[in-house]
């Protein structure tokens, strides 16, 4: 027996099988995006250390946009742009503004010595140094990246992150 329309039945196959596609991408339980970035869990707290409230500051601004030469909220942070900022408004203390410069502010301590408040740097773009985070302890830091575009908290072992770890320092 022939199909009256069969236009409309293989348009209808064609939406299922889209819907199908679709709900399929949905409901994926990997949390990593393109850059492995996967969300921290919501119960991070800022751990103990003698800048602890460089890393409190900074998580005031969770969600901010990142802009390249940014640092304040108003205009969105880059990386440096988020550490300048909070230093001097919780610490009331100037740092530089690049991270290279960052990078050789402070004392310089053993990356597993960290405490919150401490600098994070890391090799990134093939070039030393030229990323910035705040430690929060408990192996994660906050830091405004340039890919997802907004402040956030990520986890050292992140295997982007891990293998790119440069410094610490200890800002005072």
């Amino acid at each position: 027996m022939p199909l009256a329309y069969p236009h409309k039945l293989l348009s209808r196959l064609f939406l299922f099988v889209m819907a199908i596609g679709l709900t399929a991408c949905s409901s994926t339980h990997d949390k990593r995006g393109r850059s492995g970035y996967s969300k921290p869990p919501s119960n991070i707290t800022v751990g103990a250390g003698p800048n602890r409230a460089l890393a409190v500051y900074a998580m005031k601004y969770l969600g901010t946009p990142y802009h390249y030469g940014g640092s304040s909220p108003s205009e969105g942070f880059d990386c440096s742009g988020l550490v300048q900022w909070s230093a001097k408004q919780s610490l009331n203390l100037n740092i530089p503004r690049s991270t290279d410069q960052q990078s050789q502010f402070g004392d310089e301590l053993n990356v597993s010595r960290m405490a919150a408040g401490d600098l994070i740097f890391f090799n990134t773009s093939s070039q030393p140094n030229s990323h910035v985070g705040i430690y929060l302890g408990d192996g994660y830091f906050v830091h405004s990246p340039s890919s997802n575009g907004v402040v956030r908290v990520e986890s050292l072992n992140n295997p982007y992150w891990l293998p790119r770890t440069s410094i610490a320092r200890r800002i005072q």
